[in-house]
């Protein structure tokens, strides 16, 4: 029921922003940009950032112009994180969960090209893989294995950003973005949650 709810109003908010602007003021753009993604919460002392990357599409939608904006995004984001384990014959593990994303996200303007930003985020898990390596005399060992089953498939949270619209079309952001779903799918009463830091360049048409 909740991933329905997520759903229905991620999709409201797309379509009635439409109908309330301006055909001719609405552009279309992409972006590409860095993640510092993370997990937090239970047993997540030995946790830290991967570094990975985010790109994908969006829509700029004027509510007021100049002024207020909405923003709709689908991305392909890559996430997870990394982490050590004494009891393992690995020294480096990595956890890496790839997501279809749809941020949607409200903006609003200070000035014609600062903006600050904030909206609902929800996405599909595509791929959960467990990858873990050590180098000893030279030569590296490495492991894999695909962990989708204990990964929940939906994910969602909210953003909160903020970024510099150049009039050619450029555009610069940065965002955090902090889970509210638990990730672990199997696990009951261990709470972990996805975070990640943007930083994310792109033009709009």
């Amino acid at each position: 029921m909740t991933k329905k709810l997520l759903f229905t109003f991620l999709l409201v908010a797309l379509f009635s922003s439409k109908i309330n602007a301006q055909a001719e003021a609405i552009e279309y753009g992409f972006k590409i940009g860095t993640n510092r993604a993370n997990v937090v919460g239970d047993e997540t002392d030995t946790y830290y950032m991967r570094g990975s990357v985010h790109m994908g599409v969006l829509v700029d939608i004027p509510v007021i112009e100049y002024m207020l904006s909405v923003q709709p995004e689908l991305l392909y984001s890559f996430q997870g994180h990394r982490f050590l384990d004494e009891d393992s014959v690995y020294d480096d593990h990595t956890l890496k969960l790839d997501y279809i994303v749809l941020p949607v996200m409200v903006k609003y303007y200070f000035t014609p090209g600062f903006n600050v930003e904030a909206g609902p985020q929800i996405g599909m898990l595509t791929s959960a893989l467990l990858e873990a390596k050590t180098t000893e005399n030279g030569v590296t060992e490495r492991t894999k294995e695909k962990v989708n089953d204990i990964i929940s498939d939906i994910d969602y949270g909210v953003n909160v950003g903020l970024g510099y619209q150049f009039e050619i079309g450029l555009f610069l952001q940065a965002r955090y973005y902090v889970g509210l779903a638990g990730i672990v799918d199997v696990e009951e009463g261990v709470d972990q949650r996805n975070t990640v830091l943007q930083f994310s360049a792109g033009y709009k048409f």
